[in-house]
């Protein structure tokens, strides 16, 4: 995988290539608060955010973000476990509730799935309110209706029961009321701003210039409409433009070596993710463990987990599951670290739809995780001496994270899942005890009856 960037790379000047960095980092040192492009545009904020994010969450359209910001967004509001890069997307404004005798309009609604299938696989529902209150019964409305006007190729609508995963999600100011709805997740415009910003950190060389000056402003909109500071001002973007015309020479050849460097890395990704099982399989008796790989289109989500820990209660595609997450990621390997986490997904339907009981799988397990079994838990925790632990919530529960070395990032990388797998599924039998009572009875209470098959415990060596 070698770097072909021709001859007049050979010809740049280092000091040309210091004095334009020196200029560009001073231009930062000298960042002021500003007012951005949204502040003095005509009517309301609201449907210009509303406009501005189905502009830059469509991979499809000539931002040149692709689908990156899209990817984040849907991280940040907490949306199901989506492949995006390999699944069609659409996205419409103003969205009508295609019930009878209904007259709703939501702001936004995403829809992802396969480009030959009839219907799309998942939706998010997005209702915004940047000054406005909640109208009477508006959400409700929205969580209720069962068919919605959205084009997804011949059809002109999408039905809520044919989707595998619907997520409704109202995005608001930090201090403003939360939705009428318990359907509806809140979101703060604060907390997209800041995920938004802290990915556009260095972005300068990865996407084009007039794209990110566009949505840097659209950021610091945002942050003005929670009173956050905000890092740029028109100043800078002015100085940024000039300097980017005096030095795009050396742009250009850095914006070459960085996609060259992006390739390397999802090579180096996608390597991983087909190798690492067969890795694991050649340390650990998987299978006569009655234990299984889980497998995942992403790098991301990708794991291992007890067979008994993957249970299907109602025969739909998604099931309940609780599982290590052992990523790959071409983020894990620029931070050159391994993120081990034993996982909850939080979005799946079956994961949190109320059932036989009064509450949700994942309500009843995360309750108990912090209630009766929490001590314990906590205690086994601390001697693996893990990084993180969120058991109050679904999504990672428990993290740790493993270096990989720089010099050697597959075989640490192996080196690392192998140990990782060792310390959590196969040597800490008392933990994986704990976490499967906690399975089981949350199982039992969500849904009525018990898992199928039987827990088998620890994961066994060769």
């Amino acid at each position: 995988m070698g770097l072909d960037m021709g001859e007049e790379s050979l010809e740049l000047d280092t000091e040309r290539i210091e004095n334009f960095i020196d200029r560009y980092l001073e231009i930062d040192r000298q960042a002021q608060q500003p007012y951005g492009v949204f502040s003095f545009l005509s009517g309301q904020r609201e449907k210009k955010y509303q406009q501005t994010l189905k502009y830059f969450l469509d991979p499809h359209k000539p931002h040149g973000f692709g689908d990156t910001l899209l990817k984040v967004f849907l991280e940040v509001i907490g949306s199901p476990e989506l492949n995006v890069a390999a699944q069609h997307v659409e996205i419409e404004e103003e969205v009508h509730v295609a019930d009878d005798n209904s007259d709703g309009r939501i702001d936004l609604v995403i829809c992802g799935g396969q480009a030959l299938d009839d219907h799309p696989d998942w939706a998010v529902f997005l209702e915004l309110k940047v000054g406005a209150d909640e109208n009477e019964n508006q959400t409700p409305t929205y969580a209720a209706a069962d068919r919605w006007q959205f084009t997804w190729f011949d059809s002109t609508e999408i039905t809520v029961d044919e989707l595998e995963e619907a997520t409704y999600v109202y995005v608001k100011k930090a201090l403003a009321d939360p939705p009428e709805d318990d359907e509806f997740d809140a979101v703060d415009w604060a907390a997209i701003a800041e995920t938004f910003d802290n990915r556009l950190q260095g972005s300068l060389f990865q996407y084009p210039n007039r794209s990110v000056i566009q949505f840097t402003d659209f950021i610091q909109s945002l942050q003005e409409t929670e009173n956050m500071d905000s890092p740029l001002d028109e100043d800078e973007l002015t100085e940024r433009l000039k300097l980017y015309f005096e030095y795009d020479d050396v742009i250009q050849q850095v914006e070459q070596a960085h996609r060259q460097f992006e390739n390397d890395f999802d090579d180096v990704s996608k390597y991983l993710t087909d190798r690492w099982a067969d890795k694991i399989r050649d340390r650990f008796d998987v299978a006569e463990s009655g234990w299984k790989v889980r497998s995942n289109d992403s790098p991301k989500w990708q794991g291992l987990m007890p067979e008994y820990w993957d249970q299907d209660p109602f025969g739909w595609d998604s099931t309940i599951a609780l599982y290590f997450r052992i990523p790959s990621t071409t983020e894990n390997l620029r931070n050159q670290e391994l993120s081990f986490q034993l996982r909850l997904p939080p979005q799946r339907k079956v994961h949190k739809q109320t059932f036989e009981g009064e509450r949700s799988f994942n309500t009843v397990f995360t309750e108990k995780c912090t209630g009766e079994y929490e001590e314990d838990i906590r205690t086994e925790l601390k001697k693996l001496d893990v990084d993180e632990i969120e058991m109050g919530r679904a999504s990672a529960l428990v993290t740790k994270k493993y270096d990989l070395d720089p010099e050697n990032l597959v075989a640490s990388y192996f080196a690392q899942v192998t140990t990782a797998v060792d310390e959590f599924c196969s040597e800490s039998t008392q933990l994986l005890t704990l976490m499967n009572s906690v399975f089981e009875i949350s199982y039992e209470e969500a849904f009525g009856e018990q898992p199928t098959g039987e827990f088998t415990g620890t994961l066994s060596e060769r």
